[in-house]
């Protein structure tokens, strides 16, 4: 329904089921309006369409969302209470989407894909995680990461990396705005090339029993206390 709301040029085709069919009306109308195929079917049905079992009842076949080069973000103004995140090799769609709630519900001004093999694509099951965030941030493709936070922080953007093994916490380090935060791999953390460019590397404080979090739920820690001095700041 956000791809709906935000651009209904991209769809293509709509496939839902009978408990869905009263709610999808509009989109229904849509199509019809632009000729374009919709149909009910049996959960079976929507099953293989969707090449998922967690299809919610409704399915929409769109056009991919494009990516904008980073190159366009640093371009801009940067507001001074900005807050954006890039992502240094996460590997798991469901992360990425997840991040992109985060994002999302945070009100984050872009999130940057490093173009590492490594790197999440935007695929299918990451929309579906991020529940509909991925109509709503911006998201920009950086095809050399490092770089392109050597160029934020020539801008005065204050670049925050997520460090499970630094010894510095996020609840005592002296962090500035615009300010980008960076989050990397499940498994080797940020690569040592982005973590040169941080101003500060951070860990969130836990008890003892658990390593490190999960990186979406690490983002949406780390975006909850830099929501929460912001709103100390820019009252």
């Amino acid at each position: 329904m956000a791809v709906f709301k935000k651009r209904p040029d991209d769809i293509r085709r709509v496939f839902f089921s009978k408990e869905r069919s009263s709610s999808m009306a509009a989109v229904k109308r849509w199509c019809q309006t632009h000729k374009l195929p919709y149909r009910e079917l049996d959960a079976e049905s929507l099953g293989k369409v969707a090449a998922s079992a967690h299809h919610e009842g409704a399915v929409m076949v769109v056009r991919p969302v494009t990516l904008k080069s980073v190159h366009g973000l640093l371009r801009k103004s940067v507001e001074a209470g900005a807050v954006m995140v890039a992502l240094d090799r996460v590997g798991d769609t469901h992360n990425l989407g997840a991040i992109l709630r985060s994002c999302a519900f945070f009100g984050v001004a872009g999130l940057i894909l490093g173009n590492h093999e490594d790197q999440a694509k935007v695929t299918s099951s990451a929309a579906r995680m991020a529940e509909g965030a991925l109509e709503t941030v911006p998201m920009y493709q950086s095809s050399d990461l490092p770089s392109a936070l050597r160029d934020f922080r020539e801008r005065e953007v204050f670049v925050l990396g997520a460090d499970a093994g630094s010894s510095g916490s996020l609840y005592d380090a002296e962090i500035s705005f615009p300010c980008i935060v960076v989050v990397g791999n499940e498994n080797e953390g940020l690569s040592e090339k982005v973590k040169k460019r941080c101003h500060a590397l951070v860990q969130i404080p836990g008890g003892e029993d658990m390593q490190s979090l999960n990186v979406s739920v690490a983002t949406g820690v780390i975006l909850a206390e830099l929501n929460r001095r912001k709103s100390l700041l820019f009252k």
